[in-house]
């Protein structure tokens, strides 16, 4: 598989993009900042495709459609700006036919890169299923969540102030009163991403998040048959 990588002057180009915020420079530069960031970006999607396929034969694996776009959509937001100086690869289902389902990510920011699995969304029945899961299957999960953990990813979970009802175990309690859950693997180490490397890394970290995409999706697979 073909890989251009991503390159320091890219970043900075992007950021320069943010910062001019004109539709005139962004022309000027648009093929430079595509050729620089996305294309290899939808390289990573497609690299990477098959193994999450395998995971879930639903999720999109379409590099033009999971890779997101420097052009902002900010009709609905307070930043009125034009232009990201970012991009993110999203592995998942269509998000609007399959709400619930888990994802997993890659991305790359001006002062960091990374990637991670969790939840997408999840509503009050998908984490009520979700804590019912964790009392049943306790094994299960902590093996799972274990895995992702092990590779130095960090937690992103959200939790509610309110303990919820139930009766955890020590070892479940840390995760069970969450509504968010993720883990992150976030590196400065901007010279992999100009080679290949990058891509086995993030393939040897998908390997280890599958048992935990696998646990949330059986969650949202039990969701989605009671709607």
């Amino acid at each position: 598989m073909k890989y251009d990588g991503i390159f320091p002057e890219t970043l900075a180009l992007m950021a320069q993009n943010r910062f001019e915020n004109s539709k005139s420079f962004y022309e000027e530069h648009k093929q430079e900042l595509k050729d620089g960031f996305t294309v290899p970006l939808r390289q990573i999607a497609m690299a990477l495709g098959s193994k999450v396929f395998a995971l879930d034969d639903m999720i999109v694996t379409d590099p033009v459609r999971m890779v997101s776009r420097i052009r902002r959509d900010n009709r609905y937001t307070k930043d009125k700006s034009l232009y990201r100086d970012h991009l993110w690869v999203m592995f998942m289902r269509n998000k609007h036919e399959w709400m619930n389902y888990p994802c997993m990510w890659f991305e790359v920011n001006q002062d960091c890169w990374g990637y991670g699995v969790g939840t997408y969304y999840a509503d009050a029945q998908f984490l009520e299923l979700y804590r019912k899961a964790l009392l049943e299957r306790p094994k299960e999960f902590l093996d799972a969540v274990h895995r992702a953990e092990n590779t130095g990813a960090e937690c992103l979970n959200i939790y509610y102030k309110k303990k919820k009802p139930g009766n955890p175990t020590a070892e479940i309690e840390p995760y069970y009163n969450i509504k968010s859950l993720g883990y992150m693997k976030i590196r400065t180490d901007f010279k992999t991403l100009e080679s290949e490397k990058v891509i086995d890394e993030v393939g040897r970290a998908f390997d280890e998040f599958a048992g935990l995409y696998l646990f949330l999706k059986s969650v949202a697979d039990e969701r989605t048959m009671l709607k």
